[in-house]
């Protein structure tokens, strides 16, 4: 466990440090993205990072970073270094989930900070996947619910960032399993 956390986090360093060249484009989502050499293996590594809206602590302790002897969780901070990273290095690119977070650290930005991370979004550097308010349990959650909160999200979302800011790719990481029925809305979704 311990080995497996250690490498992806040594690979997500190297992605954040020596990033891929995307071309510059118009477009967003798969639009802007870098095909790569049609002559070599093109291997895509997009730095993510999986934030429990709730799970071993409560969403104040993740988000501010309290009580890291349970787990070592701050998203604000995260945010923040992806938004660093991101502004260092026009080269790198960064998709996030769970917009109950990004909304949080959202309302406390500047002007300033909310432009340019909408610039990374119309540039196609930083994408927004599933849209929803958290990553929903798969089990035992009722559809209405996991409805309302993927709304929740994508209607924050298109009010922000527009149609660059809607997400295109279904992504359910972190569930104990997987239902059809998650599949089933995550497809009427259009993902």
């Amino acid at each position: 466990m311990y080995i497996s956390t250690y490498c992806v986090f040594i690979l997500l360093g190297i992605t954040l440090c020596f990033g891929v060249p995307i071309k510059t484009s118009n477009k967003c989502g798969y639009d802007a993205c870098n095909l790569g050499d049609p002559s070599k293996l093109n291997v895509h590594i997009v730095a993510h990072t999986h934030d429990d809206v709730g799970w071993l602590k409560t969403v104040d302790q993740y988000f501010y970073g309290a009580r890291n002897y349970i787990q070592h969780a701050g998203v604000q901070y995260i945010i923040d270094s992806v938004v660093q990273a991101l502004d260092q290095n026009p080269d790198r690119r960064f998709i996030y989930v769970e917009m109950g977070f990004f909304w949080r650290w959202w309302s406390q930005q500047t002007d300033a900070k909310r432009d340019k991370v909408k610039q990374f979004v119309n540039e196609g550097r930083l994408e927004f996947i599933s849209g929803g308010w958290c990553m929903n349990d798969e089990a035992s959650t009722h559809y209405n619910s996991i409805i309302d909160q993927h709304s929740l999200g994508a209607e924050f979302l298109r009010d922000q960032f527009g149609e660059c800011g809607r997400p295109k790719i279904g992504w359910q990481i972190d569930p104990f399993g997987h239902s059809r029925e998650q599949a089933s809305l995550l497809a009427q979704m259009g993902f």
